[in-house]
């Protein structure tokens, strides 16, 4: 079975951009407390490069655990008839472990595997919903993924 890394690094790129928005918007104060104006969302003041790294660990994390879910959600929107076995299945899962494994925020965010072909097959996303974390857990995961340790963090006082 050969796999198509355009088509299936686009679609987990897709994912993985989706669920970073998502996980955003779960963690923002505004939408939770249904705030009209934009400027008490938190998840409208960073950007999406920033939201890649605030949820990178979480969401690698999540996509392999349901890596199964993903394959079938794939294979769902880009029949091909090799897919559909069980070789090609775990063709499928094997590229998609290591392509998670070995993903970073900087190379999804800048990878050019997201096309406007896959964009378009990507009208519905799978579920994937990891528990939501809130601002501190993020920003704490994401200290601990670069090799900081969050407790070792010391606030400085503006004079």
């Amino acid at each position: 079975a050969v796999v198509s890394t355009q088509s299936t690094g686009g679609y987990l790129v897709s994912v993985f951009i989706n669920e970073a928005i998502a996980q955003s918007k779960e963690c923002c104060h505004g939408c939770q407390d249904k705030k009209n104006s934009p400027l008490l969302h938190s998840h409208h003041h960073s950007n999406l490069l920033e939201k890649l790294y605030m949820f990178h660990s979480i969401i690698k994390e999540t996509m392999l655990s349901k890596i199964t879910t993903l394959v079938s959600d794939y294979v769902s929107k880009f029949p091909d008839p090799q897919m559909y076995d069980d070789v090609g299945q775990r063709v499928l899962k094997s590229f998609g472990k290591d392509f998670l494994n070995q993903s970073n925020p900087t190379f999804i965010y800048y990878s050019h595997y997201l096309t406007e072909e896959v964009d378009r097959v990507m009208s519905s996303k799978p579920t994937m919903r990891a528990k939501p974390l809130k601002w501190k857990q993020a920003a704490s995961k994401m200290k601990r993924a670069s090799g900081q340790n969050p407790k070792e963090t010391k606030k400085t006082k503006l004079s």
